[in-house]
């Protein structure tokens, strides 16, 4: 019950046709007021909610990028430049015009964004962007590139499959979703049967450490 309420909360302001006051009393307040009060209410433990559609796995992330007030930190192993890695993209930069503070990890080996607009986000006064073991890629040339596979490969395929969205220190989700339609049900061709959980309580706390660990790796 204490991720469900959460959980609730965004789906119903989501919904077309429900103001805040119609939809749920949690909405009327700021994140930090809602997980503080399910916390409360379920002192010392974690709560846990499977987000197994595609549609509520993006929209619950687009509502705490939105609700975030000091912090968030992401971190993938691949981040597409199609419909939903724009957005995703997007959704973090209003969060970074409006003061909070955003970190990004991200694998060197599948970025598809050109350096510019990762050096462009990373100039951002709130936003960092760090990349995971950047052999392959971000600043590589083909011949380095080449050499380095043939010199020391073990170091080239020592890769960051961690996938976290960690919001405030208190709200994250984890699971087997990338940044890309493939992995939301928004691809036409296919889609992976990947699912999210949306974590609630200490367990943020912990995921938040793991992402420092990750970071100092980078």
């Amino acid at each position: 019950m204490l991720v469900l309420s959460l959980f609730l909360s965004i789906t119903l302001f989501l919904l077309p046709g429900h103001s805040c006051a119609q939809s749920s009393e949690y909405t009327k307040v700021s994140l930090s007021e809602i997980s503080a009060d399910l916390c409360r209410q379920h002192p010392g433990k974690s709560g846990a909610f499977v987000l197994e559609r595609g549609i509520d796995a993006l929209l619950t992330r687009a509502w705490l990028a939105d609700h975030a007030a000091a912090s968030i930190e992401v971190q993938y192993f691949i981040w597409s430049t199609d419909n939903i890695g724009i957005l995703a993209a997007e959704s973090l930069l209003r969060a970074a015009e409006r003061g909070t503070k955003v970190r990004v990890i991200v694998d060197d080996l599948l970025i598809d964004a050109p350096d510019e607009s990762m050096l462009a986000l990373s100039a951002h006064p709130n936003i960092e962007v760090r990349i995971y073991n950047p052999t392959n890629s971000v600043g590589v040339s083909i011949p380095e590139r080449a050499f380095g596979l043939i010199s020391n490969f073990r170091s080239c395929n020592q890769r960051m499959h961690d996938k976290t969205f960690i919001v405030d220190n208190m709200v994250a989700i984890t699971g087997g979703r990338n940044m890309a339609d493939e992995y939301f049900d928004y691809d036409h061709e296919y889609t992976f049967r990947d699912r999210d959980i949306l974590l609630l309580g200490p367990v943020a706390g912990q995921m938040r450490q793991s992402f420092e660990s990750s970071g100092r790796a980078a």
